[in-house]
């Protein structure tokens, strides 16, 4: 991952201000609330209102500056309010919305593009709530409801495992989404050529987080290192089904994390260029900028429609719920990364500038890519699932249901 920031450094010294928060209908549309839940209606209400308040651009800002501790109050309110149960069962304290529910929170963190260790920690706990045993995840998954506990993840499930033997783990953990004061992680482990995981508390003494510079700063990055830890509890995985949900789970956040950022700085776009003005004209009133914001809408619902039927497949529990989170993520990702460029280049020389909004999501989306795996790996693993149906007799109009 820090190569990564390499490659991407000249992204990582843009910069921009913020044109006034969009409203929730323009954020949430059709596609991101199911009508008939009146709950998930109230509940988008107020995480819109909460984050429109507490994460304004201006806060957004000074965190970015070092000037607040913006993620840990923005954690203590989702604490008050609920949000971090958002997703798990009422058997462990949460509200029991599922991934739609948690649709609607990632969208709203990513509009307002959020600080905090949101994304790894409720992935995780919605992971531990239906991969280990009930004695476990009451354990952890109570914990993080409550806002006791944040989890570390990998930032790609499915990668390099670390070694344990004798019930202990020695060695560096591959790349964790990861908060400076997270306390758990789960790390993939090889348990004496058993594949699975393991709940490693990170800060103990014999396993230390040693964070990775990243150029987004609303994230945190890094590795664990563990000198012959016990894991506080180990998850079996020989068939894959963890990792797999896992990788589900994270790929969901990321692209509904992702929409919800393309479609706020395109409404911050499409404001400014209303306002600015060049030779006597609104900058919207010219065509061929039309065009270009035109072309904005375009891939973010193309995105948002990919991210439906993901949502949809995850609700449902059903087969093609891996393969529709897969190219849910690539499609989410890549759009935000488009728009978010191309908004720097619709706001002119400012959309540079440290002080306007652009650099903030360019730098998130630059991130966004990279979380869950590479987008290429994951069309592959989508078409690897659809061949496997295929053969396996399932039409792909029953597969993709």
């Amino acid at each position: 991952m820090s190569g990564i920031a390499c490659s991407f450094g000249h992204y990582a010294r843009a910069g921009t201000r913020a044109v006034p928060t969009s409203q929730r209908s323009e954020l949430f549309g059709n596609q991101n609330v199911t009508p008939c839940n009146e709950d998930l209606v109230t509940f988008s209400e107020n995480i819109c209102e909460v984050l429109t308040t507490v994460c304004d651009r201006r806060s957004v800002h000074a965190y970015f500056d070092g000037g607040n501790d913006l993620d840990l109050t923005l954690w203590d309110r989702a604490t008050e309010l609920g949000w971090l149960g958002i997703g798990v069962s009422e058997e462990f304290g949460g509200l029991g919305l599922g991934p739609r529910g948690l649709d609607v929170l990632f969208r709203s963190l990513g509009q307002n593009v959020s600080p905090g260790p949101f994304c790894s920690t409720l992935v995780g706990a919605q992971w531990l709530s239906e991969c280990t045993a009930l004695d476990v995840a009451k354990q952890f998954v109570s914990a993080v409801v409550a806002g006791t506990l944040s989890l570390g993840i990998p930032v790609a499930p499915g990668g390099v495992s670390m070694k344990m033997q004798g019930g202990r783990i020695t060695g560096e953990s591959e790349t964790l989404l990861i908060h400076p004061r997270t306390r758990l992680s789960i790390l993939p482990v090889n348990n004496e050529g058993e594949a699975g995981f393991a709940l490693v508390p990170v800060g103990a003494g014999d396993a230390d987080l040693a964070r990775i510079e990243l150029w987004d700063r609303t994230n945190s990055i890094g590795r664990v290192k563990c000198r012959n830890v016990a894991p506080a509890a180990v998850i079996p995985d020989p068939r894959g089904r963890a990792v797999d949900l896992l990788r589900c789970y994270l790929a969901l956040a990321v692209a509904s994390d992702s929409v919800g950022g393309a479609r706020a700085i395109a409404d911050q776009t499409v404001a400014y260029l209303k306002l600015r003005e060049q030779f006597g004209r609104p900058l919207a009133s010219l065509q061929a900028l039309k065009h270009r914001a035109a072309d904005l809408y375009v891939a973010i619902v193309k995105a948002e429609q990919v991210l439906e039927c993901a949502i949809d497949a995850a609700d449902g529990d059903v087969a093609s719920a891996g393969m529709w989170a897969a190219l849910a993520k690539a499609a989410a990702s890549e759009a935000y990364l488009s728009v978010a460029d191309d908004c720097m280049q619709l706001h002119g020389g400012v959309g540079f500038t440290w002080e306007f909004d652009c650099h903030i999501y360019l730098k998130r989306a630059l991130l966004n890519r990279q979380l869950a795996g590479d987008n290429r790996a994951l069309r592959d693993l989508a078409a690897g699932q659809l061949t496997e149906a295929t053969l396996a007799g399932i039409t792909t109009a029953e597969f993709a249901a």
